[in-house]
């Protein structure tokens, strides 16, 4: 028996958008049929976002008619991404990894950003990624701190790795001043991020359940709620690691290549990387991850498999805490 027709995102579109991101531009590919009918650059401000919409309008793809597809790319998709759903356009933003096995399964060897737009577009109309939801106002401002927080912290431990291998003495005062000032920084960030939390009721009911689970302080809570977004978004905890690149990578193939799964990767991990230290804590002091980490320990697993293992679990258990709405309770999350 044959399998059914695979449903396509080009199901009721006339028209697939390829949007390749920039920094300062964005390169357009408008397909009709399978075919490129239009192409045009706009700078990737406001004013080109106003400039890509009168375009689309000129070349008759409506929203109606019309899905988008484009890469993640380190948040410069996001304003774009935005305009064009405001405007009812199927949007859909795209992990670069697909992009690029699909590029390859396409034998493409030519890299432009012309060439990806068109890819880009190809891939949209075929593949069917799934629509994208801009976060919620309140989430989407407290990404903001959040993120520059989290970068301050990867700041700081360089800053630390200066300080502990400079020998002279002038060279030590500048690493420990700068240090002090990234402290301050993010001191001040802290500050910034625990206001934002108790001016929205919401966001605060969910950071306080979500600091109900051992392992989850009030920073780690913020990114879950900010990076995260309505665990709604998502049908299960599974689909919600997933999403945070904490799923894992088998690599098996017959009976000789074994290799170690390592997590799947996201275009900008903060959620995973956010993860680490909860998880280390929780392994430690929280009865269900603890009890998970220590049944993979016994059946002789690596270290940081059993790190990764329990990331994946604790988001599960965030997951699984936002999602009913009520404070951790070990027995509903058994060391599994």
């Amino acid at each position: 028996m044959e399998d059914p027709p695979r449903r396509s995102s080009s199901d009721g579109f006339t028209f697939s958008l390829g949007i390749d991101v920039g920094k300062t531009s964005l390169e357009l590919a408008l397909r009709s049929e399978g075919d490129i009918i239009a192409r045009t650059t706009v700078p990737n401000d406001q004013e080109g976002h106003n400039a890509l919409v009168d375009w689309l309008f000129e070349q008759g793809a409506s929203p109606k008619e019309t899905c988008v597809c484009m890469e993640a790319s380190g948040d410069f998709e996001k304003a774009v991404a935005r305009r064009l759903h405001q405007e009812d356009y199927r949007v859909s933003v795209v992990n670069p990894r697909r992009i690029k096995g699909y590029a390859s399964s396409q034998l493409q060897r030519t890299k432009t950003d012309s060439a990806d737009a068109a890819l880009v577009a190809r891939f949209g109309r075929r593949e069917d990624p799934r629509p994208w939801e801009p976060p919620e106002a309140a989430e989407s401002r407290l990404q903001e701190p959040t993120r520059a927080r989290q970068a301050l912290q990867k700041e700081k431990t360089r800053a630390q790795n200066r300080l502990d291998g400079a020998e002279d003495e002038a060279v030590r005062r500048a690493h420990e001043n700068l240090l002090g000032e990234i402290e301050r920084q993010i001191q001040d960030l802290e500050e910034e991020i625990e206001e934002q939390i108790e001016e929205d009721p919401e966001i605060n009911d969910q950071c306080s359940l979500l600091e109900t689970i051992p392992g989850t302080r009030l920073q780690t809570a913020a990114i879950v709620v900010g990076e995260l977004g309505s665990p709604e978004r998502f049908e299960s905890a599974r689909q919600a690691a997933a999403y945070a690149g904490l799923a894992p990578r088998h690599r098996e193939s017959g009976t000789s290549v074994r290799g170690t799964p390592r997590m799947s990767k996201v275009p900008d991990g903060r959620l995973r990387r956010a993860m680490y230290f909860p998880a280390m804590t929780a392994l430690r002091f929280n009865s269900a991850v603890k009890a998970f980490g220590d049944r993979l320990k016994e059946r002789g697993k690596e270290t940081m498999v059993v790190i990764g293992a329990a990331m994946r679990k604790l988001l599960h258990i965030c997951y699984g805490v936002l999602k009913s709405g009520r404070p951790f309770d070990p027995s509903l999350h058994p060391g599994t």
